[in-house]
């Protein structure tokens, strides 16, 4: 039986109530098989494909789930029972709120996955790409209308080992207890100490069971130490989630409070070179006696530091509670940890780092984006590798919490919208017909990959644009699900010296693409004419010539601008939905 946290009304005809729990009733049947995968097919770029991040909200031992799923940017709740090839099944749209209002319902029961769809002897072979804990898991299902169809299917040679019947490799385990091939404990060695590792929301379950494990071990107060580095999710991610955890029970004191503060360090750096992410910045000698007092039951005076303006504000008294979670960059460097009860770091990839830091501090500070990348590639990571890497060892449990695109990328809410046609518009053409010509000139685009990841897997792009003397620096999430090149877009110039840092600190140029582009505005809808050329491992091919449509609102379809298409004879059925970088 399974508690329905949240089913509209036309899924609870569906169901029984029985003493608040339901029981699933005459739902859909779906007969699928699905397969691991020998190799991906050599066109798969041709084929559609749609990002997926879904989690689950109550998994019963009988197979009996209740499914969170975000599809390119629609949103489902799904009601699935049953095992082997026949399932019973029901599935309705909700709206984003419903979605992301009990999304933190599934918090260690989630997956994230590239759908391609690929049309074959008149069905549909759905091939799942996994990210994240499941990076390198490929699998292919097949969903057929009736059993005899799915006992005649004819397997593609590109399929491997059938996994239809095999528990493990439902997306409910594969979400709760990750891929079969890679369920042993991570271990990572460091001087001669073994130290686990573990996912986001396995790690937290682990973090939360060593804390109740020192609480039958004393009557007193415990200390839990979260480091990591900057924009790691150390503090909403961990620290607020293990506070949620244990309720009025948990408090948190951040190091983010004992920043010195601006004119501190402006003295300091009068006398030679320092900045805010190296230990000297904060008063951790404070901080240290400050968790030693709560730790004794003794309530402190904790100053209140404004990240506007840089300084302390107030100070204020806090008193103790059983568990204080003191969280922050250097709470696990040797003098610190010694007052951890349990000692968590937290870990992440550049790429994943300088994305969140980005979208945070635009928000947080004020600062311009150009100003945080250049502070990160040229302070934040020299200063992470030399103070902040190196405590990883005082930790008893490392967590990994990657940046997820399919979730965090259209969070951040900047999109574009385009669509583009193979062929050529003249000026006179354009001017005909009431365009009016904003600019020329020559794009050179140069694509990124860092150092730990290829970015094509999950759909995201980095770019680097020259344009005469200007660089801009664009990062692009996974495509959202629609008739146009539909994904969040966020951008801004940057100058040589900020370039040239960032890419010392990030990864390798995969691909770059050459347009020479013209520019124009028609009826409010920029648009232009581009010859472009691919320069990739070593080759220059000429991709042809495009016209792009940069869409108004992010919104708006293909029939949005129906008239526009019409009148410079363009037809909607032949618009190219790939990027340049694509083809």
């Amino acid at each position: 039986m399974l508690q329905c946290l949240c089913m509209s009304e036309q899924t609870s005809k569906n169901l029984i109530d029985t003493d608040g729990n339901y029981e699933l009733k005459d739902l859909p049947v779906e007969i699928e098989r699905k397969f691991l995968i020998n190799r991906i097919p050599s066109n798969l770029h041709l084929y559609r494909k749609t990002d997926i991040a879904q989690g689950y909200l109550a998994v019963d031992d009988d197979g009996t789930e209740i499914r969170l799923r975000k599809k390119g940017n629609e949103y489902f709740q799904t009601i699935k029972n049953g095992k082997g090839k026949i399932r019973n099944e029901f599935e309705v749209e909700i709206s984003a709120e419903q979605f992301y209002g009990l999304w933190d319902v599934t918090s260690g029961k989630r997956l994230t996955k590239t759908r391609y769809e690929i049309p074959y002897n008149g069905a549909v072979i759905e091939l799942d790409v996994y990210h994240g804990p499941l990076e390198g898991l490929m699998t292919a299902e097949i969903e057929f209308s009736n059993e005899l169809m799915s006992n005649n299917f004819v397997i593609p040679e590109w399929f491997g080992k059938e996994v239809t019947l095999d528990d493990n490799y439902k997306n409910q385990s594969l979400a709760l207890s990750g891929s079969p091939s890679n369920r042993r404990q991570k271990i990572e060695h460091i001087n001669g100490k073994e130290i686990p590792k573990y996912e986001l929301e396995e790690g937290i379950v682990k973090v939360v069971d060593a804390i109740q494990q020192k609480l039958t071990e004393t009557d007193g107060n415990i200390v839990v130490e979260v480091a990591g580095g900057s924009a790691s999710g150390k503090t909403s991610a961990v620290s607020k989630k293990i506070q949620e955890f244990f309720g009025e029970k948990a408090m948190i004191i951040s190091t983010d409070d004992y920043y010195f503060g601006k004119t501190y360090m402006d003295r300091l750096a009068a006398s030679g070179e320092f900045n805010w992410d190296q230990p000297e910045a904060v008063n951790l000698s404070l901080f240290r006696q400050h968790l030693a007092q709560l730790k004794s039951g003794q309530t402190i005076d904790k100053p209140e530091y404004d990240m506007k303006t840089s300084e302390a504000v107030n100070r204020r008294v806090v008193e103790p509670k059983r568990i204080i979670i003191g969280e922050g960059l250097f709470v696990l460097t040797d003098n610190v940890a010694e007052q951890g009860d349990v000692k968590v770091f937290v870990e992440i990839g550049t790429h994943g780092r300088v994305l969140r830091r980005l979208l945070r501090d635009i928000s947080r500070t004020g600062q311009r984006p150009a100003d945080i990348l250049k502070y990160f590639s040229q302070v934040v990571v020299p200063m992470h590798d030399k103070y902040v890497e190196s405590t990883k060892q005082n930790a008893d449990i490392i967590i990994l919490n990657e940046y997820i695109p399919a979730i965090e990328a259209e969070a951040s809410g900047l999109h574009e919208a385009q669509t583009k046609f193979r062929g050529y518009l003249s000026d006179e053409d354009l001017l005909s017909k009431g365009a009016v010509k904003l600019k020329t000139g020559l794009q050179v685009d140069r694509y990124y990959n860092p150092t730990d990841r290829n970015l094509m897997d999950s759909g995201e792009l980095l770019r680097i644009r020259e344009e005469g003397d200007s660089r801009t620096l664009t990062y692009k999430g996974p495509r959202l699900k629609g008739d146009v090149r539909k994904r969040p877009n966020f951008e801004f110039d940057i100058d040589k010296e900020t370039e040239d840092s960032f890419l010392r600190i990030y990864g390798n140029m995969i691909k770059t693409i050459i347009k020479e582009r013209a520019i124009f505005e028609l009826s409010g809808i920029k648009l232009s004419v581009d010859k472009v050329w691919k320069q990739e491992k070593g080759l220059d091919t000429e991709l042809g010539t495009f016209i792009e449509i940069k869409l108004p609102d992010k919104e708006q379809g293909i029939d949005s601008i129906r008239e526009l298409l019409a009148r410079l004879g363009l037809n909607p059925n032949l618009a190219i939905n790939q990027s340049y970088f694509e083809m």
